[in-house]
């Protein structure tokens, strides 16, 4: 087995697709294909369902975890016989939808100018899926909204703890008529969406109407427009109430606490590239090193 071949194996296995792992990997179709049909022929053995997508078999989820350990071990030899005190190299980061809007463009901008030579990269999306992408070598590190992590293979660097507010139109009198109208907020699993659901059970509200919004400007902008109310970082929102643009309610701290973590994977290199991201956003932001 060549370490290429792993390399496509393993983009087509995480991507469920020919076609989108092609497109990751900057390959044409047809040469994927051959090298996955290659790669069955001198493994003798079956890897994939071809029906409805590229579906592990058996035997292919047997070989993945493999396929991901090595491929992870050859690109740490690489970053560790590469690296150097001035940071270079690819850093790969991820980050919570509503953790992408408040601060880390200044952080992103500030380390940028700092460090050019680093090839730095951002992706959004869920927790889940973020910590998926950890586990399995995909991000150097990632931002997430969550306070436990189930796998020992994660390690939490950093901890920023926020107030949240439930916001609404300046036009609203009481808490209890904003919490009539629909919630914009994230989708289900978001831990900001947990609390509020919690404290909204313990008032005694149902009825709960939701329009879903992965983005926290959208959420504000639409708020702002009466389109209905929301529960967010109350640091995202003080420029637009102090404008009279919208206004917050206080809830309970037992359901208003929110803490945002930066996770590595504990196999992951600290690279000098990583660490300098990690100094950057301890001097930027009210983030504080975790103990371990």
């Amino acid at each position: 087995m060549e370490s290429n071949d792993l390399r496509i194996f393993r983009a087509v296995a995480l991507e469920g697709s020919i076609t989108k792992a092609a497109q990751m990997l900057g390959y044409v179709q047809s040469n994927v294909t051959a090298r996955i049909k290659q790669l069955e022929a001198e493994l003798k053995t079956q890897l994939f369902y071809r029906k409805h997508g590229m579906i592990l078999t058996p035997t292919g989820e047997k070989l993945l975890p493999y396929a991901v350990q090595i491929l992870h071990l050859l690109d740490e030899a690489h970053k560790a016989l590469n690296d150097s005190d001035k940071p270079t190299g690819r850093l790969a980061i991820g980050a919570n939808h509503t953790v992408s809007s408040l601060q880390l463009p200044q952080i992103l901008s500030e380390y940028h100018k700092a460090y050019p030579d680093v090839d730095l990269s951002l992706t959004t999306s869920s927790t889940d899926e973020l910590i998926y992408k950890i586990l399995h070598f995909q991000l150097d590190g990632a931002f997430v909204k969550s306070s436990s992590f189930i796998d020992d293979n994660i390690v939490e660097e950093l901890v920023y703890e926020e107030n949240l507010v439930l916001i609404s139109s300046p036009e609203t009198d009481d808490i209890r008529t904003a919490c009539s109208k629909p919630f914009l907020m994230n989708t289900i699993g978001c831990p900001n969406r947990v609390n509020l659901e919690q404290w909204l059970n313990a008032e005694g509200i149902n009825n709960i109407r939701y329009m879903e919004f992965n983005n926290l400007d959208f959420i504000i902008e639409g708020v702002m427009a009466d389109l209905g109310v929301s529960f967010v970082p109350q640091s995202a929102i003080q420029r637009y109430e102090t404008k009279g643009l919208l206004k917050s309610f206080s809830i309970p701290p037992q359901y208003s606490t929110s803490k945002t973590f930066f996770i590595r994977h504990q196999d992951t290199l600290m690279t000098s590239a990583l660490a300098k991201f990690i100094e950057t956003i301890e001097s930027k932001t009210p983030y504080h090193q975790i103990a371990h």
